[in-house]
């Protein structure tokens, strides 16, 4: 059973999350299930896990293999995507190519493959202690701009949550756009 910690952590990454998905839908062509279509790609935000290794999240995308015909290609689109992910600021925890078969009746089926990268962020990279006390010291000057949170009472907690939201939001962003960037890249190569 998780902590309250982990709960309240679990809100506020599912809370900024939530924010990207409605933005990323907004801006780009929204497909079922919480995804978005950009430039005839599908991405995928998943549901955020906390763990003792920090807030994790995943982003996919779908591989375009409509572009793309054998596959020794798929591989070659797979591994581009993810030299190219791999060398940003925040590199992701994993990345895979996976393969999703779905049937859609009892003689068709549809198969998909994806590029898959897990990001995985401490509590060191959402917050620091110095900062949220000196955040703190200058609430209790100006208390009128205090965040409400339902059912944190100190003012350190909710500054603390506050921050995990805002750095979740701004660093997941960054890896969505990142994701999207090396997709135009290595699909013109390949078209």
């Amino acid at each position: 059973m998780p902590t309250l910690k982990e709960h309240l952590f679990q809100e506020s990454v599912s809370k900024s999350l939530n924010r990207l998905r409605s933005e990323f839908r907004d801006k780009y062509k929204p497909k079922k299930d919480g995804r978005f279509e950009c430039h005839g790609i599908t991405y995928e935000i998943s549901s955020p896990l906390v763990t003792r290794d920090g807030m994790e999240f995943e982003i996919s995308s779908k591989i375009p293999v409509e572009l793309l015909s054998a596959r020794a290609k798929k591989e070659k689109y797979f591994k581009a995507i993810k030299d190219i992910i791999s060398k940003k600021d925040k590199a992701p925890s994993s990345v895979d190519m996976e393969n999703i078969v779905t049937s859609l009746s009892l003689s068709e089926k549809k198969e998909r493959d994806y590029v898959k990268a897990k990001y995985i962020y401490s509590e060191n990279e959402l917050y620091d202690n110095n900062e949220i006390t000196k955040k703190v010291d200058k609430f209790k000057k100006n208390p009128e701009d205090i965040p409400v949170i339902p059912g944190v009472t100190t003012l350190f907690g909710r500054l603390v949550l506050q921050s995990i939201e805002e750095q979740i939001y701004k660093k997941a962003r960054e890896n969505i756009l990142s994701f999207i960037n090396a997709n135009e890249e290595i699909r013109k190569k390949y078209s």
